[in-house]
């Protein structure tokens, strides 16, 4: 039995794990065909892998949160009337009851460190007004970025406020309000201190730095915890149990786009702040590429004891959970050929709980010993599914380009041939990279007759930061040469793939990349370009991150303008759409703002007016996420016409004869 694109509906990724003395918590993650929705629930998992279904409703329940006292579970639902709040329910058991009431809806929430308590983060005004009439009005902007992809429009003139809420009490007080976006991220141990990050200079568009705070509760001051480092963007993760250290993650950002992610150290009594992953190069958390994982808690550091911490890195396709300390290097703690997607640790810090993924298996939960080393599974909800649908186990290959080392995998069609079809598949970003996780998509194509091939080129992350680098100013260049000789590799790996029968696809950067090679080369029978960017001169001003993204990436400074036209010009697919030849299927979401609609509309009447066998896949409330996480029914009519190209495509008889 081969996987299927539905059964996207019968797996589950798992999220937000926590421990207790008896057992573990579990947000469950599910897609339903019948309602064409994405639905979250909670489970408690006893040790011996039993389950029990905890929460208010089982669909909409979600990031699940201990108090440290272990005596409730706190998590997010939607209410009666839509909004999303915070439900309380006791770990031994019994009904769910929603805990706040706040106008507009809870979008963070903290378990203050007596577990008497709640801080919970709100906006004030983000909700459009009610008029007498029901007729479109007018919207006015007046900041810049004042648009986000899956957001929309981002609202004007609100209030975001943290604010308290005790155990007993039915309505909260405020602690702390501000008229730009913040994020708790950690509470010392005695309630004293709240960290958060924010934009350090919220009103200059140009101004990428991010700065952590520290809140004193007693008496309201704030101070900023990177002020010797004001360009930097750090976020803070956790507290020490003594409340004297504090980890945060974040770059120095001392290359635009470019500056490695790394684990932070702050002293509060010396206020030293120290990057204590300068002597690695790799990132840290680092991003997977992968359309499976659902809702993660993006956690990525903490202490497992005041000189011990761990933290999650990035590095050759590994998601690994890493240990250090001030005098010890980081090392893989939970390492291998796999991608750890959650953890927490355990109350006695003895061991910890994670959720991971690997190449064949979509999601389940584990547990690891840390005096010990050892792990075990506890729960896998995708095991018996699994088991039938004959997932192949894809190849490693690697080779030397220019200096770099060149990875990517290779994944065999599920069933054996004399001679088969492939596809290029090129990665998003360019900053992730493909790696050790279950990847749907890519199982389906396999399951298809296909072999898809998956590198990751020069611009990625996961192999230091002169690999991301790379790619800087050079767009189409090293980073082209690096997919064509991906394809060669993958033919010397495989002699039965068919020369002849060769398609290229890729998403976003992805996208781009697909364009670019469309216009460069007539190697490939067909084509897939998806969420691209074809003009680099409309991408400035119409993308959410447009203005600062094609600097970033096309002239490797953090601001600019459009007086370069030439260079964007050149950098552009379209500007060279007189060579292609290739058909080319555009596929586009209406609602994507990372890679506007324009773009894949100007690239497919560029392929028109050039007499291209071409056709415009249009996604109506879809976003840049739409392979992803978009609508169910739309991500699975995406598959079917990205097969349906590839097989109208394919070599004549005679070509193949030949």
């Amino acid at each position: 039995m081969a996987i299927k694109a539905t059964d996207l509906f019968k797996l589950v990724s798992l999220s937000y794990p926590s421990a207790t003395d008896d057992g573990y918590f579990v947000q469950e993650n599910r897609i339903s065909e019948a309602d064409n929705t994405y639905y979250q629930r909670i489970c408690f998992v006893n040790h011996r892998g039993g389950t029990i279904a905890y929460g208010f409703d089982q669909k909409h329940d979600r990031h699940p949160l201990l108090s440290p006292d272990q005596q409730w579970l706190a998590f997010l639902s939607q209410a009666s009337d839509k909004t999303t709040q915070v439900f309380l329910q006791a770990v031994n058991g019994g009904t769910a009851k929603q805990f706040s009431a706040e106008k507009e809806g809870v979008s963070y929430f903290r378990w203050q460190a007596d577990s008497q308590a709640l801080f919970i983060q709100t906006t004030v005004g983000a909700k459009p007004k009610k008029t007498d009439k029901q007729w479109p009005q007018p919207v006015t902007v007046s900041r810049v970025p004042y648009k986000l992809n899956g957001v929309g429009l981002l609202p004007e003139h609100v209030a975001y406020e943290l604010r308290v809420q005790r155990l007993r009490q039915k309505t909260s007080r405020l602690v702390m309000g501000r008229e730009h976006e913040f994020e708790v991220g950690a509470i010392s141990p005695d309630g004293q201190t709240l960290a958060f990050t924010a934009e350090r200079l919220p009103d200059d568009p140009n101004d990428f730095s991010q700065a952590t705070y520290l809140l004193n509760l007693a008496d309201q001051q704030v101070t900023m915890v990177n002020d010797q480092l004001p360009q930097a963007a750090l976020s803070p993760e956790a507290f020490s149990a003594d409340g004297k250290q504090l980890l945060l993650v974040g770059s120095d950002n001392h290359l635009p786009n470019v500056s490695q992610s790394h684990l932070w150290h702050y002293d509060l009594a010396t206020k030293t702040l120290q990057d204590v992953a300068d002597d690695i190069d790799f990132d840290i958390p680092g991003h997977v590429n992968g359309d499976f994982q659902q809702d993660l808690s993006e956690k990525v550091a903490d202490f497992a004891t005041a000189d011990y911490y761990l933290t999650i890195g990035f590095d050759h396709g590994k998601t690994s959970l890493y240990a250090g300390g001030p005098d010890e290097q980081l090392t893989p703690l939970i390492g291998g050929r796999r991608h750890v997607t959650d953890y927490a640790l355990t109350p006695d810090h003895h061991g910890v709980v994670f959720t991971e993924s690997t190449m064949t298996v979509p999601s389940r939960l584990s547990y690891f010993d840390l005096a010990t080393e050892e792990e075990h599974v506890i729960y896998d909800p995708n095991r018996r599914v699994t088991r039938d649908m004959g997932l192949v186990t894809p190849q490693t290959f690697n080779f030397q380009r220019d200096g770099f080392e060149i990875e990517g995998w290779y994944f065999p069609p599920q069933q054996a041939t004399a001679s088969h079809p492939a596809i290029l598949y090129v990665h998003g970003g360019p900053a992730v990279g493909y790696g050790y996780t279950f990847f749907h998509e890519m199982q389906f194509l396999a399951a298809q007759g296909y072999g898809v091939i998956c590198p990751n080129p020069r611009g990625g992350l996961g192999y230091g930061e002169a690999f991301t680098a790379a790619v800087i100013k050079h767009y189409g260049q090293g980073d082209y040469e690096d997919c064509m000789a991906s394809v060669d590799e993958a033919l010397k790996l495989d002699t039965t793939i068919d020369p002849d029968r060769l398609y290229v696809a890729g998403g976003s950067y992805g996208g781009f990349m697909t364009n670019w090679i469309v216009t460069h080369t007539h190697r490939f029978k067909a084509a897939v370009t998806q969420r691209s960017i074809a003009n680099w001169l409309s991408m400035y001003g119409t993308s959410d991150i447009g203005y600062f993204f094609t600097p970033w990436e096309l002239e490797g400074k953090w601001t600019g303008d459009l007086s370069d036209v030439k260079s964007l010009w050149d950098f552009s697919p379209l500007a060279h759409i007189d060579f292609a030849q290739t058909p080319t299927l555009v596929m586009h979401s209406e609602n994507d703002q990372r890679c506007p609609i324009g773009q894949g509309e100007e690239f497919y009447i560029g392929l028109k007016l050039h007499g291209v066998d071409t056709k415009f896949m249009r996604f109506p409330n879809a976003t840049h996420e739409l392979s992803r996480s978009g609508l169910p029914n739309l991500r699975l009519a995406r598959l079917a016409a990205l097969v349906d190209w590839f097989k109208t495509h394919s070599a004549t008889e005679e070509s193949h004869q030949a």
